[in-house]
């Protein structure tokens, strides 16, 4: 009797003390009516849970285990029965307040012991979204795997302190976003490595608006993304902490703080030698920041300082940029919406590269002088949106340039509403798109500038002076020889021109007057247009909206392309007299609403062809209101006189050939017009 005690005695000895030893991940409720379970994604879980002190365990399923205020759960496991992955993965899902506390490891090896995270993914997602978790449980392991933490507590609302993590080696992407949308967490964990891994650190605190003091991030060897995001989002930061590398890598620290509204003062960057995409989005959105750091690298890499402060809204002076050697896009939104920067720094690079300045001071509303832009030779997109939105600029930069590239200029002004005068633009040799809304919206400049070349290049003035709404007088267009969509929509909103240049060009190209004068609604005079052979689109809406014009160009050609004429008068309220239409080979939609809504129109011009092309009158002369006269030489209807007539004038005569087929409605002949049976050619 007296052995069976001792040795019942020794086991529940054993059993205390195994218990003692083991350090069971464990959950205690903080309140009554508290609940976890298990969610698993395409993925065996294999956890236990004990109530009772780890007498007993149970499956923990996706059924809540119910937990009044006091009570504990002990956890272990040993893994799922397959690899995790972004894919395959498990969830805890809680109710109520749960604080947890031992070793997550005990989850793989059984009692919590282990500091080797044994395969990638082990614990993705394991707590996300777990918004009334008030503590983190230990995360013991020294050595790492990649994605091992990827978004452990993502959204754990309430944690105030992240736990210790005593890694010192790495692994690719083990925290990252770890801690994002941690909305309460205050307090960082010390992040003691030196050695650092590619997005080992990406986006770990991301969202975490209460934080307002970033860990000591002690590396000096930095690897791909390591820093990336990694405090973006975090409103609360007012101090960064020391960036001591001098030799960085490709985004190493893009979008590192990243919407930090409260940051003040940025770190000192020592890096004389730098990468792709370095410093890309470094402060964007940091408006409390009114210095920027220095930066010392006099050869730059491909979209190193990209919209680096971007948004930066209290930021009064930039740091001085001594680069000579750029690269592309190196400079792209640098400053872009730093509303209180006045002045610029100088840019000394005489070679650019493609998209170096683009939109590098956009929307700087109180960017007052521009820098000088000594360079001669250009690059595709070298000034694309460069200073758009400067609204106090008032004066542009000398452009000494001959030769151009494509989109060079584009937008390069656009809605520098203080600008007056244009520089001088003397290239005589074009490239695609480059003059492409340079002044856009600029709507004090009185003044154009020059335009010498003869030889365009597509869409090389197209939108250029649009919305100019000072502009009376527009350049010389001395051109003959036009290229695809060269005018389009050139003077577009340009309510103050009077008078239109003259456009000597014989030989048009597709689309090349298309809008061109659209909305001018003080030009009462259009220019000649003495082109025989037309292109597609190439009068597309080029006078629509020119509620002065009175009186409409020759239009000389009889031979048609698809949609030339398409909407070329279209609300051209005071045109009273249509020009004369001589071709008689149509084109499909070659005169598809070309004087819709003329109102003061009362005869149309004959229209002798006798086959109709597909939609060809379509909408021709909808809404004019006052048109009592017509006249044709058609003898089908085909499928070419869609809406042409519609809302025309209540009674009018319509004169046709005998054979034409009498029809009545907004598709034929408008009720209440007299027919007259005629011979079109007298």
């Amino acid at each position: 009797m007296i052995k069976k005690v001792v040795t019942l005695l020794c086991m529940q000895l054993a059993l205390c003390c195994t218990s003692f030893a083991a350090n069971y991940l464990t959950f205690t409720a903080e309140e009554d009516s508290s609940a976890f379970s298990i969610e698993d994604h395409d993925i065996k879980s294999n956890i236990f849970y004990s109530l009772d002190n780890g007498k007993t365990w149970n499956k923990l399923t996706d059924q809540p285990v119910k937990l009044a205020k006091g009570d504990r759960a002990l956890l272990k496991g040993t893994g799922p029965n397959q690899k995790p992955s972004w894919r395959n993965y498990s969830t805890f899902k809680m109710e109520g307040s749960i604080a947890a506390s031992g070793s997550v490891m005990s989850l793989v090896d059984r009692n919590g012991e282990g500091e080797t995270i044994p395969y990638a993914y082990c614990f993705y997602k394991l707590f996300e979204n777990c918004t009334r978790l008030t503590q983190a449980p230990e995360l013991p392991a020294t050595t790492l795997a990649e994605n091992c933490y990827y978004k452990m507590f993502n959204g754990c609302t309430s944690l105030t302190q992240a736990p210790e993590l005593p890694a010192t080696t790495l692994a690719g992407k083990c925290y990252w976003e770890m801690f994002s949308g941690c909305t309460s967490l205050t307090k960082a964990s010390k992040l003691p490595a030196t050695t650092l891994t590619g997005g080992c650190y990406c986006g770990m605190f991301s969202g975490c608006t209460s934080l307002k003091q970033a860990p000591q991030l002690p590396a000096n060897t930095l690897v791909g993304g390591c820093y990336c995001g990694m405090f973006s989002g975090c409103t609360s930061l007012r101090q960064a902490p020391e960036l001591p590398a001098k030799k960085l890598t490709e985004g190493c620290y893009y979008a590192m703080f990243d919407g930090c509204a409260s940051l003040t003062q940025a770190p000192e960057l020592p890096a004389t030698t730098l990468e792709k995409k370095c410093y890309w989005w470094m402060f964007k959105g940091c408006t409390s920041l009114t210095q920027a750091p220095n930066l010392l690298a006099k050869t730059l890499a491909e979209e190193c300082y990209r919209e680096m402060f971007n948004g930066c809204t209290s930021l009064t002076h930039t740091p001085e940029l001594p680069a000579t050697t750029l690269a592309e896009g190196c400079y792209g939104g640098m400053f872009s919406g730093c509303t209180s920067l006045t002045q610029a720094p100088e840019l000394p690079a005489t070679t650019l590269a493609e998209g170096c300045y683009n939109a590098m001071f956009r929307e700087c509303t109180s960017l007052i002088q521009a820098p000088k832009l000594p360079a001669t030779t250009l690059a595709e997109n070298c000034y694309y949106r460069m200073f758009s939105g400067c609204t106090s600029l008032n004066k542009a930069p000398e452009l000494p340039a001959t030769t151009l590239a494509k989109w060079c200029y584009r937008y390069m002004f656009s809605g520098c509403t203080s600008l007056t005068k244009a520089p001088e633009l003397p290239a005589k040799t074009l490239a695609g798109s480059c003059y492409y809304g340079m002044f856009d919206g600029c709507t004090s400049l009185t003044q154009a500038p020059e335009l010498p070349a003869t030889t365009l290049a597509k869409n090389c003035y197209c939108e250029i002076f649009s919305k100019c709404t000072s502009l009376t007088k527009a350049p010389e267009l001395p051109a003959t020889t036009l290229a695809e969509g060269c005018y389009m929509e050139m003077f577009e909103g340009c309510t103050s021109l009077t008078q239109a240049p003259e456009l000597p060009a014989t030989t048009l190209a597709e689309n090349c007057y298309q809008w061109m004068f659209l909305g001018c609604i003080s030009l009462t005079k259009a220019p000649k247009l003495p082109a025989t052979t037309l292109a597609k689109y190439c009068y597309y809406k080029m006078f629509i909206g020119c509620t002065s014009l009175t009186k409409a160009p020759k239009l000389p050609a009889t031979t048609l392309a698809e949609g030339c004429y398409d909407s070329m008068f279209g609300g051209c309220t005071s045109l009273t007299q249509a020009p004369e239409l001589p071709a008689t080979t149509l084109a499909d939609y070659c005169y598809h609403e070309m004087f819709s809504g003329c109102t003061s129109l009362n005869k149309a011009p004959k229209l002798p062809a006798t086959t109709l092309a597909e939609k060809c009158y379509y909408g021709m002369f909808s809404g004019c209101s006052n048109l009592a006269y017509i006249k044709v030489a058609f003898t089908d209807w085909g499928t070419g006189t869609d809406n042409w007539l519609e809302g025309v004038a209540e009674n009018g005569t319509f004169i046709c050939p005998k054979n034409l087929l009498i029809k009545h409605g907004e598709n034929f002949i408008p009720k209440g017009w007299k027919v007259v049976n005629e011979d079109i050619s007298k």
